[in-house]
């Protein structure tokens, strides 16, 4: 992506959603943004039993990873290389039998909901429907669930939440 582009990125993105691959700066602009989005984190919490309570303690252990779920409509155009893309995502690079590197992170804008947040893709589920082209069978409309996770560089507070 060009300076230009990615200026032009910047104003977009308040009423334009899209997926940013970090390495390549490929990125996808979505059609329509999703109807729903579920922004899902929880923690996790050792159990500890102790014989003659009623009820047991709870050591803190970490949290768990913000997964971002959510759908896209794919509706007419390059439908399949769409879609691929999105499944591109999943993959490594290998040079000849060696990993070279893990699969890309990606930057996820929606307005100032999601201005730029650092994931990982988790899982692409693709739908293809009635629509198909009638020489090459090539879809024509999808619906993609995709589930993205959240990589952050150091621990989140409950302050930095809340603003």
């Amino acid at each position: 992506m060009s300076q230009p582009e990615a200026k032009k990125r910047t104003d977009l993105k308040k009423t334009t959603g899209c997926i940013v691959d970090v390495v390549t700066r490929e990125s996808l602009e979505f059609q329509y943004n999703p109807d729903e989005i579920t922004d899902e984190k929880s923690t996790d919490f050792a159990t500890i039993k102790v014989p003659g309570m009623s009820h047991p303690r709870y050591q803190y252990v970490s949290g768990e990873a913000r997964k971002i779920a959510f759908k896209l409509v794919l509706f007419k155009g390059p439908v399949k290389q769409k879609v691929a893309w999105l499944q591109s995502l999943l993959y490594p690079q290998h040079e000849k039998t060696m990993l070279k590197n893990a699969p890309h992170k990606v930057l996820f804008f929606l307005g100032d909901l999601y201005p730029g947040v650092t994931c990982i893709v988790r899982q692409v589920r693709s739908r293809y429907f009635h629509m198909f082209d009638r020489d090459s069978l090539l879809p024509q409309h999808a619906e993609v669930d995709l589930t993205l996770e959240e990589i952050v560089s150091k621990s989140v507070s409950y302050t930095e939440v809340r603003r």
